[in-house]
């Protein structure tokens, strides 16, 4: 083998070390990249809990309704009913429906008439929902 060709075997490996360690970096982006946060239209989840805890989340989506985008996000999880989806647990908390706990849902700080399968996402929204006590 020549000298030259021994020169640049380090030179070769090294290019392909570093084509497979970019290679593996973007799968590993792909596969634990957050859901929900890409996506042409942004908005805003405020999660209130029963001690009055705020958490807001900036997210984005090109999800057409609320209900999915957010189940995209794995920030909401319910129950399917003739209605839609009602929504039990949001942002890892559940309400407990012996004590009479439910989720409201506020659009731009107004009690929403529509459920969340029905709620368009709107650019620049502001969702909330507060885990409310009685009815």
């Amino acid at each position: 083998m020549s000298t030259k060709v021994k020169n640049q075997k380090p030179l070769i490996i090294a290019a392909i070390v570093f084509v497979v360690l970019v290679v593996a970096g973007v799968v590993i982006w792909q596969v634990t990249a957050p859901k929900g946060t890409a996506g042409a239209k942004a908005y805003t989840l405020t999660v209130v809990d029963a001690d009055g805890k705020e958490t807001v989340h900036n997210l984005n989506t090109d999800e057409e309704m609320l209900g999915a985008a957010l189940q995209d996000a794995g920030l909401i999880e319910g129950e399917e009913s003739e209605y839609g989806l009602f929504v039990t647990k949001v942002d890892g908390i559940e309400a407990d429906s012996a004590n009479q706990e439910w989720w409201c849902l506020t659009i731009n700080g107004e009690m929403a008439s529509t459920g969340v399968d029905s709620t368009p996402v709107e650019d620049g929204g502001k969702y909330e929902f507060t885990l409310t006590v009685g009815y």
